[in-house]
């Protein structure tokens, strides 16, 4: 049986999906004036944004009493030249021009030490030629926390609506809900914190019957101890037990146990990092799906060589959840970063980098080949950001991203050139 796999925003799995090839019928249909009625829409969303330069609350939000209303947009105009991913060997790569319009709106209100926070928004993407593809993808978060003494309750809520491709493992795109929730407490004794929080996590497809097999709840619950050993740096400890249940098999179920060491905080006076590292225990419910156990890795840092130049690395060692053939998972080695470069005051530079290694556990036969899989999934940017007012931003980004294999059948080439206008009210 194929699976899915995702585990909560901070979690250290991540996401994966359906490997499920697109129906020929998802290439049919072709309106090729679709982008005129759409460039319509981005002229007039183009008007109101620079029209709204005129009001004085531009980029400082609304004030309604304590509550804080904050309207935001994008308009996204984006070249792709292999909308469905289709391998090398094809040859049969589809490209075509995106609009995407991004209305929403973020609400705070604070009232005495506490705060609560919503933001709502929805991407609406629109194919000149592939008019399958088109969606409205719903993002909505809440967050609430309260304060009292030394205690901090943080109630939290995540839910997306959407039809994507879930991972780099996938090529199809994929329609569902996804909805985080969750509560921890927090008790801070002078250096010492005491951490313990809930997650629960589903998954909910709305495709074909067929992806019913998939949906699932996760439930995770998680132990952190920090201490604040130096000035600007704490060390800390973290136990993460997590229960996956799918909803129509116990084929897929599985828990896993992981031990974290690290610390999070200024490791010196230039560089801000959170480093953890250490096993995960994973253990599935069917005695023919190999359990993981292995080091894991999860580190975020960033370094400011000087007021203009800084950069951002991420280095991941996990195992993700599989939906290919019989394989239950796959392992992750990954390191990303991001390098920013202030030209002027007002403009940015910024060259962009990934680096991801796919291993699978067990060998498939494809194409008269039997082995393990492996990919190599590479993705290099570069981009500039005019920030031409405090409320009014431009960004120019082309990407190249390539999924080398050793199947030559998964091998997939795109580049992207992506145009954003982004304006903060």
């Amino acid at each position: 049986m194929r699976k899915v796999y995702q585990i909560f925003i901070h979690s250290p799995r991540l996401q994966s999906g359906l490997s499920i090839p697109p129906k020929p019928a998802c290439r049919q249909g072709r309106e090729p004036r679709t982008l005129t009625r759409a460039g319509s829409i981005f002229v007039s969303f183009l008007i109101v944004f620079f029209l709204s330069n005129s009001i004085s609350y531009a980029g400082q939000g609304l004030k309604l009493g304590d509550l804080e209303v904050s309207p935001w947009g994008e308009i996204k105009v984006q070249y792709d030249d292999n909308v469905f991913w289709d391998s090398n060997e094809s040859h049969d790569a589809k490209h075509d021009i995106i609009l995407t319009l991004t209305p929403g709106i973020g609400l705070k209100l604070p009232f005495q030490d506490n705060v609560f926070k919503f933001d709502y928004h929805v991407d609406i993407n629109r194919y000149n030629n592939y008019t399958s593809q088109n969606a409205a993808n719903h993002f909505a978060s809440g967050k609430l926390e309260l304060k009292w003494s030394e205690i901090t309750i943080n109630l939290h809520d995540n839910f997306a609506r959407v039809f994507d491709r879930p991972s780099t493992e996938d090529t199809t795109r994929v329609k569902r809900d996804d909805n985080t929730g969750g509560v921890f407490v927090k008790l801070q004794k002078e250096r010492l914190g005491i951490q313990i929080g809930y997650d629960n996590f589903t998954r909910t497809y709305k495709s074909d019957p067929i992806y019913k097999q998939f949906d699932r709840t996760d439930h995770r619950y998680s132990l952190i101890l920090t201490h604040q050993t130096f000035p600007k740096t704490e060390l800390l400890f973290e136990y993460d037990f997590n229960q996956i249940r799918y909803d129509e098999s116990t084929h897929s179920d599985s828990d896993y146990h992981q031990f974290l060491i690290g610390a999070t905080g200024d490791l010196t006076q230039k560089t801000t990092a959170t480093i953890k590292t250490g096993y995960q225990f994973s253990n599935y419910k069917d005695a023919g799906n190999p359990d993981f156990r292995s080091g894991v890795l999860y580190a975020d840092m960033t370094h400011k060589f000087s007021d203009k130049n800084s950069l951002k690395l991420a280095f991941l060692r996990t195992v993700y959840e599989s939906t290919y053939d019989a394989n239950n998972y796959y392992g992750v080695n990954s390191v990303s970063g991001t390098f920013d470069h202030y030209f002027r005051p007002k403009v940015l530079g910024f060259i962009t980098g990934l680096y991801q290694l796919n291993a699978y556990p067990k060998e498939v036969t494809v194409d008269g080949e039997t082995k393990k899989r492996k990919d190599n999934y590479y993705s290099l940017g570069t981009g500039l950001r005019y920030y031409l007012k405090n409320w009014l931003i431009f960004t120019l980004q082309a990407e190249h991203i390539v999924r080398d294999s050793n199947f030559p059948l998964f091998d997939v080439k795109e580049n992207l050139v992506t145009f954003t206008t982004r304006a903060e009210f």
